[in-house]
């Protein structure tokens, strides 16, 4: 998704952060992939695209936008972390051979999933994330 850094601004703004020009420049690569980088695939991803940001700026942007719901961790199946800029409901379906991750949106499948939840916890619980993660293999028909 393509977005005005003037959008990329007010997205950083609209949740307490200062949009520095790192921040736009690493929220803008965030958004445009659907890759799921980790923070060492985010920084080649930086320098290829010809932005100048620090190892440390990477990590600690990275935590700031996760703690204010900009973006979420993936996990793969190993201890690499990965981003998705795409934080509403869908599916993330891992291949365990390439590591690659697939985004998978249903909504018939979200509200399958929150109203069977809503009938099972106790009351003094409301849902404020749903993340569902799938390990699959790959196979060739």
């Amino acid at each position: 998704m393509k977005l005005s850094d003037n959008q990329l601004v007010d997205k950083i703004q609209s949740v307490g952060l200062r949009a520095t020009p790192q921040r736009i420049q690493l929220l803008r690569l965030l958004m445009e992939t659907d890759s799921h980088p980790s923070a060492e695939m985010l920084i080649d991803m930086a320098k290829k695209a010809g932005y100048k940001i620090s190892v440390g700026t990477v990590y600690n942007a990275l935590d700031c936008f996760e703690q204010k719901g900009l973006i979420r961790r993936v996990h793969d199946n190993t201890e690499i972390m990965r981003y998705d800029a795409k934080t509403g409901f869908h599916v993330h379906i891992v291949d365990q051979k390439t590591k690659e991750i697939y985004d998978l949106y249903d909504e018939e499948l979200e509200e399958i999933i929150h109203e069977h939840l809503r009938e099972k916890m106790p009351s003094n619980y409301d849902i404020s994330l749903l993340d569902v993660t799938v390990y699959a293999d790959k196979f060739i028909s």
